[in-house]
């Protein structure tokens, strides 16, 4: 009984909050209209709405993963949408009234979320509450999944290991240097999180062994991107790090000069990385060369097949041509709105705090790109005892020393071989700072 109530309750919080908007006469939508869409490509796909009660809560949390997009609001309530077509799967309330929740955590079975000191797993098929469990320690952010273990960074500076088949074994745990307030990073067979002390810890999945630390001159606030076999890693020294995410043998280094504070994208042949000037950077994934950059944004937001979209600080929407960063136009978008960064498919999505979330994407785009695919559900067990890791300290910065920058790459390893860069232009002719949309 109690729950049909709540239930309708969330139905007519939602209803009235549609009325109000329709009946707001000065209010400007927050739906990008199909006109403003159509004058930049774009189609509004569809639009759905989480169930939020604003007068006590605020989604604070949106998560894409693969298929899905997950609205967790500060409340507690949590809504998983598909994120192709928009429907609705489900919505489910974790842990007390009231009591905000950090994250979650997704793998292909299961989603993990904190709540007042409380670790929860649910079905992600449905949203039911598997079971839950006491943190040993007050959590500093959301978890993360593997395909065993949960993933809870403590105010203590220390990452504690779930067993996700039985909550009753008692975790182990990983220490580490610093503290660190964003989620651990798990996929496959490791996990990796960033510290406070300039530190990027890469340990087993499976076990309580660190493989090997990356120390950089500042602090590392954004978590790291997997590309197999490698880690994009951003400091706030500036420099993007690629390095092999089992040996920690760096590949190359990349600075934009500024203090980078959110994590790179890396969708296919190309990793895009928003520096503090602020700019966006696109670079070679494999060789670390900057194709171009665009001054004035300050997100990377999708790939399309020829475009890219990014964003400014306001949240306006930028379309830049792929190959060389140019400006083509750009979309105004309501106050309060902002991007969800997706590096997975061409899909942009953008999201509000009300639990508004609408989908645009490329006109003629039916069917979604996909530049990564989703995990296996097994994967390959860590195997460091003929090769053992290496220890970036041993020498200064991390990893092996970087190629000389003034060295060509190595063109058997790059899949662009020599001029065929991923860009179709050498770095020195796309930088147009003097026809420079975006006023700086």
């Amino acid at each position: 009984m109690r729950t049909a109530c709540r239930r309708v309750g969330l139905i007519c919080s939602c209803l009235a909050t549609v009325v109000a908007l329709a009946g707001s006469a000065t209010a400007r939508s927050p739906l990008v209209s199909n006109d403003a869409a159509a004058r930049c490509g774009l189609v509004r796909s569809w639009f759905a709405q989480a169930p939020v009660d604003y007068e006590r809560s605020r989604v604070s949390q949106w998560k894409l993963f693969y298929n899905r997009i997950y609205a967790t609001s500060s409340s507690g309530l949590m809504t998983a949408f598909d994120a192709e077509t928009g429907e609705t799967l489900w919505t489910t309330s974790i842990g007390a009234p009231g009591a905000h929740a950090f994250g979650p955590g997704v793998n292909l079975d299961y989603l993990a979320v904190v709540s007042a000191s409380k670790l929860y797993l649910l079905d992600r098929a449905d949203g039911h509450v598997v079971w839950s469990r006491e943190l040993g320690s007050a959590p500093a952010a959301g978890p993360a999944l593997s395909d065993k273990y949960a993933f809870v960074t403590l105010l203590s500076g220390r990452v504690e290991a779930y067993e996700l088949a039985d909550p009753t074994v008692q975790p182990w745990y990983y220490p580490s240097i610093g503290r660190s307030y964003e989620r651990p990073t798990a996929t496959g067979s490791i996990v990796s999180w960033q510290t406070t002390a300039g530190m990027l810890y890469v340990a087993s999945a499976d076990s309580p062994r660190i493989l090997f630390r990356l120390q950089t001159n500042d602090e590392i606030i954004a978590s790291p991107v997997e590309k197999k076999p490698y880690l994009y890693a951003a400091s706030q020294d500036g420099y993007l790090y690629c390095i092999h995410e089992i040996s920690g043998i760096e590949k190359w280094r990349f600075s934009t000069g500024y203090s980078i504070v959110s994590k790179p994208a890396v969708v296919g042949d190309v990793t895009f990385v928003a520096s503090l000037e602020p700019a966006l950077h696109a670079v070679d994934s494999q060789t670390g060369k900057e194709g171009w950059r665009a001054p004035g944004l300050t997100q990377f937001v999708a790939r399309g097949k020829d475009r890219v979209y990014a964003a400014d600080s306001s949240g306006r929407l930028y379309v830049l041509d792929l190959k060389t960063g140019s400006y083509i136009n750009s979309l105004a978008v309501a106050e309060g709105t902002v991007p969800v960064v997706n590096d997975q498919t061409d899909r942009i999505f953008l999201v509000n705090d009300h639990g508004l979330v609408q989908c645009l994407h490329e006109i003629g785009a039916d069917r979604p790109t996909k530049y990564r695919e989703p995990p296996t559900r097994e994967a390959p067990t860590v195997e460091t005892d003929e090769e053992p890791a290496v220890n970036p300290f041993e020498v200064e910065g991390a990893g092996a020393e970087p190629a000389d920058e003034d060295q060509p790459a190595d063109e058997e390893a790059n899949p662009f071989g020599g001029d065929t860069n991923p860009f179709g232009a050498d770095a020195g002719e796309v930088d147009s700072d003097d026809d420079n949309p975006f006023g700086l």
